[in-house]
């Protein structure tokens, strides 16, 4: 039965199964949109398949990236993490060869994908992909959810031309489509595509909120630490500066080489703290005053909201980032746009100026970006999706 109009939205039906198609390890350094979408489904009542990345990016002659195609190849589930899921979500790695600009390599792929996941899929489920490849996953759901994250094709080493062209079919079987940025919801309606939901990142924010302990004298930057998306001389310039520095996050995550971090990570000007856990993150924010997004304006980033945006928020922080597409005309409170001529100056005053009022309006404005709230939209969203529930 259709329940729309209700107080709050319906469980999803204990037959429910949504497959999630991610870009990412269920178990990755640092959780995105994929992990807490998928927990959260699963926490409220829906049986979720999270089938993790396909390996969508160019390996290199590197070992890291060897030991990541021989895992692709002999990838199985992750039973020693399995104690701290639900019991109905289950995680599946695909066993692929992540070369997918070869149509003959996409040929082996999709028959590996048929003999090992297809099978293992029941007779009736929605599909919500994060991925624009798919191989084939779409011809048995009975709906489907594309919620498109990234501009993909703009990032090095994958295969722009087969995700373009596999988006472009996507878009026409798809029943509902999701961006996270103006960026990707203008992208998504270039090719033809109506009725965009923009869904932009949320947050944690009753964790971040409820690790505050005495601030220091800090700015602080959480995230990957990767060259392609942040700007490490703009970090260098705020040490430079003499503005106290607090870095969080892994290295080189995206295969991307990690070198020009090296200097900064030594500096003794620098606190780096490593990739931390959620919660450990969560108190580290609540210690500082001012939050970082230094990120560089390329194609990539053209299409970013950093979930970031409202961790720091929700922990009372004021943020300070370069001027990404999609944040430019938000009216976000607390938030500093910033050039890069003018990006430390507007950190420095953003720490003189701190106010504990200003921080309690801020925590209070992105305490509705929360998890919990976008758990409640993708529950009506299924209920919308699903011919069962819509009858």
């Amino acid at each position: 039965m259709n329940r729309a109009g209700a107080s709050k939205p319906d469980e999803p039906s204990e037959s429910e199964v949504v497959v999630v198609l991610s870009t990412a390890d269920f178990d990755s350094e640092v959780w995105t949109n994929k992990q807490h979408l998928s927990l959260g489904l699963a926490n409220r009542g829906a049986r979720v398949i999270y089938i993790e990345s396909l390996g969508l990016r160019q390996p290199q002659f590197s070992g890291s990236d060897l030991r990541r195609l021989v895992s692709k190849l002999f990838a199985k589930a992750h039973p020693g993490e399995a104690a701290e899921r639900p019991s109905n979500l289950e995680v599946v790695a695909p066993r692929v060869i992540p070369l997918h600009r070869h149509r003959f390599i996409r040929w082996i792929n999709r028959a590996i994908m048929d003999g090992t996941i297809k099978r293992r899929l029941p007779s009736s489920y929605i599909l919500w992909t994060f991925s624009p490849l798919t191989y084939g996953l779409e011809t048995r759901a009975q709906a489907v959810i594309y919620h498109s994250v990234d501009l993909l094709h703009t990032l090095p080493r994958l295969p722009a031309r087969v995700l373009q062209d596999a988006e472009s079919r996507l878009l026409g079987r798809a029943d509902e489509v999701i961006a996270s940025s103006k960026g990707v919801a203008s992208h998504l309606r270039a090719l033809g595509r109506d009725g965009v939901l923009l869904w932009e990142n949320v947050a944690d924010t009753e964790l971040f909120a409820g690790a505050i302990t005495e601030r220091g004298y800090q700015a602080i930057f959480a995230g990957n630490l990767t060259p392609s998306k942040v700007d490490v001389e703009l970090l260098q310039e705020l040490v430079e500066a003499g503005i106290p520095l607090v870095l969080a996050g892994p290295k080189g995550i995206d295969g991307t080489g990690d070198a020009q971090f090296d200097g900064l990570l030594l500096d003794s000007r620098v606190t780096y703290l490593g990739n931390l856990s959620l919660s450990e993150l969560a108190r580290q924010v609540g210690m500082s005053k001012v939050g970082l997004i230094p990120y560089r304006l390329n194609g990539y980033t053209g299409g970013v909201f950093p979930m970031k945006v409202f961790e720091y928020l929700s922990a009372g922080l004021s943020v300070v980032s370069t001027e990404l597409p999609s944040l430019i005309g938000s009216e976000i409170p607390g938030l500093e746009l910033a050039t890069r001529i003018t990006f430390v100056d507007e950190v420095r005053k953003a720490l003189d100026g701190f106010d504990d009022r200003e921080a309690l309006n801020r925590q209070e404005f992105a305490m509705s970006r929360s998890w919990r709230e976008r758990v409640d939209q993708a529950v009506n969203l299924l209920d919308r999706v699903s011919p069962e529930r819509s009858t």
